[in-house]
């Protein structure tokens, strides 16, 4: 579904991200975890096609998309969900999930797809007559996942949605985020909560200064003490990244 070869972006001088290279399939969820600062959310936006990479190749679909703009990017059906996305709080539940349709092009396919996805959110599906300002931080994030979805994606690229919320909150969301995979839908899911989102990930990769420096399923990261203690569990400062580790 998604491939990618020896990716780098710069920011000015900066190298953001350097020769980054990993793929996701359908029905499949594979987390990017690192701590803050490592390159996530740079390579987030550039297989979005919000900042062009300057070398390498993303492959979409089948469809080299590397040099492409983000608004045919999202129409191809990659969906990107970038950290603090907003909502309309004054809008009720059911006008914002109706204003991620828009892409479908009639008013009676959104309402044809609203009802296609409610059943996997029935938190919101009795609240749809309510402004969002009402609901909690994890109510509005599972929204957020909600209104993506009305645009029928097939690829969810996600970051940071666990921000801000609590623990039992960010276990719900993360969960809600793993049942998508039933939808057939390939999910990116980028997090700095390792421990947290290593539980519903098929496989993970973890990042630091711009580089994958480990690649396997959770299993096999948390059996590796040196990477546990290092990565999976708050490295200490000024640790340096290890070469990749491939299973």
């Amino acid at each position: 579904m998604l491939d990618l070869q020896d990716v780098t972006v710069r920011h000015g001088a900066t190298i953001a991200v350097q020769g980054v290279s990993l793929g996701v399939a359908a029905r499949e969820l594979v987390a990017l975890v690192g701590p803050n600062g490592a390159g996530k959310s740079s390579l987030a936006r550039a297989i979005a096609g919000t900042h062009r990479p300057v070398q390498g190749m993303i492959r979409f679909a089948g469809a080299d998309i590397t040099r492409l703009d983000a608004p045919e990017i999202a129409a191809r059906g990659l969906t990107h969900l970038p950290e603090g996305r907003p909502l309309a709080l004054t809008l009720t539940v059911r006008d914002n999930l109706l204003s991620g349709a828009h892409v479908l092009g009639s008013m009676a396919q959104a309402l044809e797809r609203l009802a296609e996805v409610l059943p996997s959110f029935p938190t919101l599906a009795a609240r749809l007559d309510q402004p969002a300002a009402l609901l909690s931080g994890g109510e509005r994030q599972w929204l957020v996942v909600a209104r993506a979805l009305m645009a029928r994606p097939m690829l969810l690229l996600i970051d940071e949605p666990t921000l801000g919320l609590g623990p039992r909150a960010a276990r719900e969301t993360l969960a809600v985020i793993a049942g998508l995979r039933e939808t057939g839908a390939a999910i990116l899911l980028i997090e700095q909560n390792a421990a947290l989102v290593l539980d519903v990930a098929d496989r993970a990769l973890i990042m630091s200064a711009g580089r994958i420096v480990a690649r396997g399923t959770p299993r096999s990261l948390l059996d590796d003490p040196g990477l546990a203690q290092a990565w999976l569990g708050g490295a200490p400062r000024g640790m340096r990244a290890p070469e990749e580790k491939r299973p």
